[in-house]
């Protein structure tokens, strides 16, 4: 009984120990074109940003090859849709009894459609929005809030750096990059 019970052990560990994000793709998808990102907004850099960073994540996740469009087995088309930079906290100016803005929150709004080639369907066709906060007039890093909600603040947190409105579009940036690495990656 208790060699029935290793073996069945080792035959688990030995399964999972194969598992990887490439090998639950469907068999037929090993690479992917990224499309240059669209980007309908007033901010021109952001698709710039936004390139560099899920470019890099994806290469450092190894998730799938980026090749040439005539070798690709999928196709990524990322869209930005919106950026809004909103107040989103208030207080009372206790000489004018005027409100006033405490924080500001960017929401960026993306559209993402991931293409499998070889079967001329979609994989994903869905919209994505991720934010960040920030405080008017103080360094993102000594603004003292949880710009991300990571549970860092400040110096505990190392992309909490610059100007604030140029970090709060950094760390939302990140999350939208990230969030479509996780859409990817959930639906395999």
């Amino acid at each position: 009984m208790y060699k029935i019970f290793i073996l069945i052990i080792i035959t688990i560990f030995y399964s999972c120990s194969l598992y990887s994000f490439k090998g639950s793709l469907p068999a037929h998808i090993n690479s992917v074109v990224i499309s240059p990102i669209i980007n309908d907004t007033y901010e021109y850099n952001v698709s710039i940003i936004l390139g560099e960073k899920f470019t890099n994540m994806i290469l450092l996740e190894n998730i799938l090859d980026i090749v040439p469009y005539e070798n690709a087995d999928s196709k990524l088309d990322i869209k930005i849709k919106s950026i809004s930079d909103k107040p989103n906290v208030f207080s009372i100016d206790s000489d004018t009894g005027y409100e006033i803005v405490n924080e500001r929150k960017i929401l960026i709004q993306v559209q993402i459609k991931w293409v499998d080639l070889i079967n001329n369907s979609d994989i994903i066709n869905k919209t994505i929005s991720e934010w960040s906060t920030y405080n008017l007039g103080l360094d993102i890093g000594n603004d003292l809030l949880d710009n991300d909600l990571d549970g860092l603040i400040d110096s505990e947190d190392s992309d909490e750096y610059g100007t604030p409105k140029e970090g709060a579009m950094r760390i939302a940036i990140d999350k939208v990059s990230r969030r479509i690495i996780n859409e990817l990656t959930s639906t395999w």
